[in-house]
């Protein structure tokens, strides 16, 4: 059947109406517009829907039957139409975000409170995880987006390059390293103990990859699950840790220190990736622009250098 929105709402507006001529004015067309839509509607279906005489207009059996469900159509259809509309002028949505938790602290939390501040409507979740589990969320589409190191290139995966960091020690002020001059080299860290973080963390995992780098600075003699967790071992002298300078920033604000490390000098590169070819939604959209004024907004620090500007980030979400 080829049965239009025009004949359902013509045939609803006469069955309310119970006339012809109030139906018409109603929806604002001619009478004979009405009268060609409903007579289309019942020859569509095979049979009568309304007894019309010179007076009247009453439903027929089939025609009581079939208006409820015509109605129940319109209005679902309106109730989709006016949802859409909502999420498409970012006044309803949800998004989710999945990246690391130094990211998330630093540089969406802010972005998450810009968001929801212009767009009260819009629900946010960010998921704390690992470089590789960020990578496969986002495939799944479990996540709209996320923000992640990448060891090579994804073809399941659109990316644009975020900022890249130069790693650095961290450690107490009571620590012996304070008395190095800056920039230290990895070999000055040789006599004291490191802590360090999982493996599958994506700043130990590159670490473990830099052919350059001493085997002892792959094995740490302490080992943690998160960032979290490494801040109160630093914070009580336990050793350092090899960070990059963004996911040393809440560290540093804690009363931590941190100095560049050189030869080698080793640089994170960290990307916003989405499914390949997906548009992202109107909420997710929002709070990609949100990241970016976010990252714009990064104290100047010698050590991090932002590259994802508006230009970045507008083609980025037309990919």
């Amino acid at each position: 059947m080829n049965i239009t929105l025009k004949q359902l709402r013509a045939f609803t507006a006469v069955a309310r109406e119970r006339s012809f001529t109030r139906a018409s004015e109603r929806l604002h067309v001619t009478q004979s517009t009405l009268t060609s839509s409903v007579k289309i509607l019942e020859a569509e279906i095979g049979m009568r829907l309304l007894d019309r005489s010179t007076r009247s207009v009453v439903l027929t059996p089939q025609g009581l039957s079939f208006l409820p469900v015509a109605e129940r159509l319109l209005r679902d259809l309106q109730e989709s139409l006016d949802e859409l509309r909502l999420t498409a002028n970012r006044q309803r949505g949800s998004v989710i975000i999945a990246a690391a938790a130094s990211f998330i602290n630093y540089v969406l939390a802010p972005a998450v409170a810009q968001t929801v501040s212009t767009y009260p409507g819009i629900n946010v979740r960010l998921s704390e995880e690992t470089t590789e589990s960020v990578a496969r969320l986002v495939v799944s589409g479990e996540a709209d987006f996320g923000v992640t190191t990448l060891f090579q290139k994804t073809p399941s995966l659109d990316a644009a390059l975020l900022l890249t960091d130069d790693y650095g020690a961290v450690y107490s002020k009571d620590h012996a390293l304070v008395g190095e001059k800056a920039p230290i080299t990895w070999s000055q860290l040789a006599p004291h103990t490191m802590v360090g973080l999982h493996r599958a963390n994506g700043i130990r995992a590159l670490i473990d990859m830099h052919s350059k780098i001493a085997s002892q600075y792959k094995n740490p003699a302490y080992e943690v699950g998160s960032m979290s967790s490494l801040q109160p071992l630093l914070v009580q002298g336990f050793g350092y840790a090899a960070l990059p300078a963004l996911a040393a920033k809440p560290l540093i604000a804690d009363g931590l220190c941190f100095k560049p490390l050189i030869q080698p000098t080793l640089r994170r590169r960290l990307y916003v990736v989405k499914k390949k070819g997906r548009t992202l939604s109107p909420a997710a959209t929002a709070l990609v622009e949100s990241m970016t004024d976010s990252l714009a907004r990064i104290e100047r620090d010698e050590n991090i250098e932002v590259l994802f500007t508006t230009t970045e980030m507008q083609n980025f979400l037309r990919k």
